[in-house]
Formats: C-alpha cells, structure tokens, sequence
C-alpha cells in the first residue's frame, strides 16, 4: 500500500479521491496540500489538510498526486517538489484497460473507464480523466491533461503541457503542438502548431483566446 498526499483540493483532486479512496489495498490518502483552506472541509476530504509548504518529512510520505488541471502549474510544483525528495507513483484505476505494450512514464494517472492500446506512449505526468479511448502507437507528452469522454486515434502525438477538452476528438495520425488547449467537442483534422488554441467541427484556431 502506497501512502499518498494530493496536491489540490480543487474539483481533480476530488475526482481521484473518488476514484481511487475505495481500493484501500493500493492506496491510504494521507491529506491533501493545498491555499484553499475551505475545500478541505466543505468537501470532507480525507486525511489532514497541509496549509504551508511541505516536505516528506511533515506529510510523512514521499508519495505525491499532482492533481491540478493547469498543465503549466503542474509542471512549476513538480519541479519544486523533486528536489524535496519527493516521487510521483503512476496509477491505473481497475477498470480502465492498458496494454502491456503502452508505456508509461512517472505521475501518469489513468482514470475510470479508459482504454489504452498497443505501443501507446504516456510522458511524465499525463493525466487522463474518466473515459478516454487511445489508439494504437499515439504519443502524449509530459504534463498533458487529457478530459472526460476524448478520443485519441492511433498514430496521434499530443505534445508538452496540452490539454485536449471533454469530448474531443483528434483524428488518426494527427500532431498537435506543445502547450495547445483543445476545446470541449473539438474535432482536430489535421497539426496543430505549438501554443495554439482550437475550438469546433473542424477545429480552427481561435487566436483570441490565446495568451
């Protein structure tokens, strides 16, 4: 059994405490770290909430689930957390279905009712929500969020820090850039270039929206 503390008390951090609370035999959710002093309590999350900055030490566990949605911010507190001490176990919930040919990288989190095939590549710290289907030989990159309900054809490559948004879809052999925000509903015919943002059927890049 893995002692674990999570990062975040926001709605991620609830969603894996549902979802993986009930195997007792994998995990114990030791508490949670976070500057919302109110979710802890308003939720009724399990374990001691940890307010200030934290170290192996105090938590008394080296085992951390970042889960925070933000793949920018996800990446700043690995990085600050790493040199704490700190690791980051993957997790794949019982009902998902992973090939023992995929790959998976540290901190990767496969949520309910996944399915991931063949010669799949999930980076470091790839989160992916309740229902996504992966095809065959796809990529993800490290700090992806991929939402409820996505679907990833085979051969598609998902770069750095993106996050594709609740019932997308990106089509067979499809590249989509570092740090893309793909909308909810999007359908992605053909590459997306680094830093963009798409929305539609078909996507179209949505430069307003971008930072």
């Amino acid at each position: 059994m893995k002692k674990i503390i999570i990062i975040g008390t926001g709605g991620l951090a609830r969603e894996f405490c549902s979802y993986f609370s009930g195997y007792d035999e994998v995990i114990s959710i030791v508490g949670f770290s976070s500057t919302n002093l109110d979710e802890h309590r308003v939720f009724s999350l399990p374990g001691r909430l940890f307010e200030g900055d934290i170290t192996p030490e105090i938590v008394e566990t080296n085992d951390v689930v970042i889960a925070i949605g933000n793949p920018s911010v996800k990446k700043r507190i690995s990085e600050r957390l790493k040199p704490l001490g700190f690791c980051f176990p993957s997790f794949i919930h019982p009902s998902s279905v992973v090939s023992d040919r995929a790959t998976l990288g540290e901190g990767v989190i496969i949520s309910p009712n996944c399915t991931v095939s063949p010669n799949v590549q999930l980076k470091d710290f790839c989160y992916l929500n309740f229902g996504i289907g992966i095809g065959h030989d796809a990529i993800l990159g490290s700090f992806s969020q991929v939402n409820p309900g996505v679907q990833l054809g085979g051969f598609s490559v998902v770069g750095d820090g993106s996050l594709i948004g609740s019932g997308s879809t990106v089509l067979q052999g499809v590249k989509i850039g570092s740090g893309v925000t793909i909308a909810s509903g999007s359908v992605v015919f053909s590459r997306v270039a680094d830093g963009a943002t798409m929305m539609g059927n078909p996507a179209k890049r949505m430069r307003a929206f971008e930072k």
